[in-house]
């Protein structure tokens, strides 16, 4: 990402120091308003440390380069040009020991189970409903709803990073919103049916399901709603207060 991002000038529009210090260094905050991969303003908050604090790169109304990632696939999506990368190798070393400790105990307890349980049947004695392969089947289907399931699901967030840095900003029109059935910590799904313009005059239709507050119904009612949107996936879409809340 530092060598081969893309470059982008980016404006401080927010900086207040965390009061944590790094290796000596002051921690800062700071937002930064530039123009995404499809040449979109958007903004976005940063944690920096910053090791000449001095020089006051990062005060309101500065200037800063960025790079950002063209595979939005892959994280980071977003660097200062000329950052210094390290590895924090005392994480790095713990994370292992952790890992080697975890696979050790797995195959331990596949092994110990096999020895008590399988009666002459050998791994036949694993049913489907047995604790050795649920337990990996819960934690897949953990991991894959706080990884972004539960976004895609129920939230209307999929794609976030896509849509906030390769996606055009336009003013989407409410053709419909009802609700779905489906409540979230007793607040309900509304389906939105859109429709908008991209960059060539096209006209298309869009349909986005999100959770919305009881405090915020009045949204349904609202005729126009800014979105980003896909140039080359338009019913990707997404509410632009999602991303640059």
């Amino acid at each position: 990402l530092v060598r081969e991002g893309m470059l982008r000038d980016a404006a401080v529009i927010a900086s207040k120091a965390t009061g944590k210090m790094i290796q000596g260094h002051p921690q800062l905050s700071v937002t930064l308003r530039f123009d995404n991969l499809a040449g979109t303003p958007i903004q976005e908050t940063l944690s920096i440390v910053d090791i000449q604090p001095t020089q006051r790169r990062f005060d309101v109304g500065k200037s800063v380069r960025l790079r950002i990632n063209r595979d939005l696939g892959t994280l980071p999506v977003l660097a200062i040009d000329g950052s210094e990368v390290q590895k924090d190798q005392g994480r790095w070393l713990l994370a292992i020991l952790g890992w080697l400790l975890l696979l050790a105990a797995v195959v331990a307890y596949y092994l110990l189970s096999y020895h008590y349980e399988h009666g002459g049947t050998g791994w036949r004695f694993l049913v489907f409903f047995h604790p050795l392969l649920i337990c990996p089947l819960t934690l897949l289907g953990i991991g894959w709803l706080f990884g972004g399931g539960i976004g895609k699901l129920f939230l209307g967030t999929g794609d976030v990073l896509t849509l906030k840095y390769g996606g055009h900003r336009t003013e989407a029109r409410l053709l419909d919103a009802q609700q779905t059935g489906t409540y979230i910590n007793e607040q309900p799904q509304v389906r939105f049916e859109l429709e908008y313009e991209d960059v060539q005059g096209i006209t298309h239709r869009a349909t986005v399901k999100k959770v919305i507050s009881l405090l915020d119904m009045g949204i349904t009612k609202t005729p126009v709603i800014p979105i980003f949107y896909l140039a080359n996936q338009p019913q990707k879409v997404a509410f632009a207060a999602d991303l640059e809340g």
